[in-house]
């Protein structure tokens, strides 16, 4: 092959890797979680086929790639993902792909964390290892505030109708009526947790600042001593004798996170454990992003109720 015919094919395929596609085609989208798949599945109204890397439960900071994750992202469109160091695992994965639209900056890598206000942002020069598995951009759960669901779904509209001009029209006013959605829904969560507001909870993991601060509630402690750090029994026992004394009824835990750890600090503090869903799919019945927050809400009051009440 002569090398203007080499020099040809490589333009045309090119070519063919940035252009739209096609009329009457779906878009091909691969996310790495099922939050992010149920929000472009809403923002693309039947223009995209949808498919997340993660299931649900799991934790996304430990996700290890399978060599499936390189086969899904060569044959994607879009790849969306969390941004910020949410997903230590992502630029591996981008790379072992070798597309060069998939990389960060290319057409295809969607970060919808654009547009965020991120909360626990760490000062300057105090990060260190000894800090625990810290976030150096700031806290990664921002999807865990409803109304942030809307600044994400205008990242993936934007991205939507970059790779499809023709339905733009469409991507723009299904953001639009999510946005309306999740104002509706928001509205009414915060009305029906009402007599939770400003209560005291104990945590887990750092997962629940967006969605404590969106209902009202706030965090006593965590039950890790350190992000990342499993707690030891004198912890354990130290944190529950603060919760007594503090009247808390509360322990808020996730569904990767240690369970039996969270019942034994509430069974000693004479207080509830709760599980809730971190993410689209982690429990069964949370199916949609709407109604994860609708089942979290209504977790944490069945079991303020059966606590007792939580001050």
């Amino acid at each position: 092959m002569s090398g203007l015919v080499k020099g040809r094919t490589l333009l045309l395929g090119l070519l063919l890797t940035w252009l739209p596609i096609g009329a009457g085609a779906e878009i091909r989208v691969v996310t790495t979680n099922t939050t992010l798949a149920d929000l472009a599945r809403q923002v693309g109204e039947g223009r995209v086929r949808v498919e997340s890397l993660m299931r649900g439960p799991e934790n996304a900071h430990n996700v290890i790639p399978k060599p499936s994750f390189v086969v899904k992202l060569r044959k994607a469109d879009l790849f969306v993902h969390l941004g910020l160091d949410a997903e230590p695992w992502v630029p591996n994965l981008v790379r072992a792909a070798r597309r060069e639209r998939m990389l960060p900056g290319g057409e295809g890598n969607v970060d919808v964390s654009r547009g965020i206000a991120l909360l626990e942002v760490p000062s300057a020069g105090a990060l260190s290892r000894a800090m625990g598995d810290i976030h150096v951009y700031g806290n990664t759960h921002y999807a865990l505030d409803p109304l942030n669901g809307s600044i994400i779904a205008g990242n993936l509209a934007e991205a939507f109708s970059r790779v499809d001009p023709t339905n733009a029209a469409l991507y723009e006013e299904q953001t639009r009526k999510l946005e309306r959605s999740l104002r509706e829904l928001t509205d009414s969560l915060q009305e029906r947790i009402e007599p939770l507001r400003g209560s005291r909870v104990v945590v887990y993991h750092r997962t629940w600042p967006y969605f404590l601060k969106r209902f009202s509630l706030e965090k006593l402690a965590e039950v890790e001593p350190k992000p990342g750090i499993a707690p030891g029994p004198r912890h354990i026992a130290d944190l529950a004798e603060r919760m007594k004394r503090s009247g808390i009824g509360l322990v808020l835990v996730e569904t990767y996170s240690n369970r039996k750890i969270a019942e034994r600090l509430a069974d000693l503090a004479e207080a509830r454990s709760v599980v809730l869903a971190q993410e689209v799919k982690a429990l069964p019945g949370v199916e949609s992003y709407q109604a994860l927050f609708r089942h979290n809400v209504e977790a944490l009051l069945a079991a303020s109720s059966e606590s007792g009440g939580t001050p």
